[in-house]
């Protein structure tokens, strides 16, 4: 007898837990419409990019190496000059180098076929915003010559990088490709999945540094100075990654981010 009010009891604990489960708040089911974390991005020239997730923030994992404005920039249709020996790359207007076809450029022993194909191009920051020539407006957030749906990064992008990265001293090392630098010793673990490579700059006529440094563009300009705008910089023989502003007259490499909103699957 015992036994049987013993199971009755126990039936009717676990009816109301049951009936209590079903009608209490179920938790949201994800929306069908909500789109999935893309793997890579393709620029307007057809160029594939993979990318890296870091947070609410996605990286391009390679250099750019666009040549034309995407369908949502308001300069659609624009082709970017490329610079050549005739054409000073000290100038304000939009221009990028591929720097292979400079014979200045120091090649190094390490600089493999792959790797310089691996490059990307040098834009100053004029083709790398999209601003009119002789503009000074920078503004925190803009697409720029990035694909749809990516933009520049800012300096506060790069502050969020490093954290994720632990140290900024060492952030350098995490960023920088194994191969590629100017010696082996100034190569980097690539634990960040960046996969940066020296790229070098230019500057006052002529490119330097491939080999030994890479300079990407942010869309920050420093306070109190219109001719200038944050750069994270990465050098062969340092460790730290270090935010600079230099001249937007430079021509410099571009790694574009996209910013993972609530219209995507988390």
């Amino acid at each position: 007898m015992k036994n049987k009010i013993l199971l009755t009891v126990l039936s009717l604990i676990i009816s109301l837990v049951f009936l209590g489960s079903s009608c209490g708040p179920k938790p949201p089911e994800p929306s069908e419409d909500l789109l999935p974390i893309p793997l890579s991005v393709t620029d307007i020239d057809r160029n594939k990019y993979n990318v890296k997730r870091f947070g609410k923030m996605l990286w391009m994992t390679e250099n750019l190496r666009v040549t034309r404005y995407d369908t949502e920039s308001p300069h659609y249709g624009d082709t970017i000059a490329v610079a050549t020996y005739q054409h000073a790359v000290n100038t304000d207007k939009p221009y990028y180098i591929n720097a292979q076809n400079f014979e200045e450029a120091p090649y190094t022993d390490n600089l493999t076929e792959e790797i310089r194909n691996s490059l990307g191009l040098l834009y100053n920051w004029s083709a790398a915003a999209g601003v009119e020539q002789n503009s000074n407006t920078v503004k925190d957030s803009i697409q720029g010559i990035c694909p749809n749906g990516w933009r520049l990064p800012r300096v506060k992008d790069l502050d969020s990088l490093y954290k994720y990265l632990d140290d900024k001293e060492t952030a350098g090392t995490q960023l920088k490709s194994l191969y590629g630098w100017h010696t082996l010793t100034g190569s980097g673990t690539n634990e960040s999945g960046l996969n940066c490579y020296p790229a070098g700059t230019a500057a006052n006529s002529f490119v330097s540094l491939m080999g030994q440094m890479s300079l990407f563009w942010t869309s920050t300009g420093q306070i109190g100075n219109t001719i200038r705008v944050g750069a994270l910089i990465l050098s062969y023989d340092q460790e730290n990654a270090e935010t600079v502003y230099v001249n937007k007259l430079q021509a410099n490499s571009i790694r574009c981010v996209m910013d993972i909103t609530n219209k995507y699957k988390q």
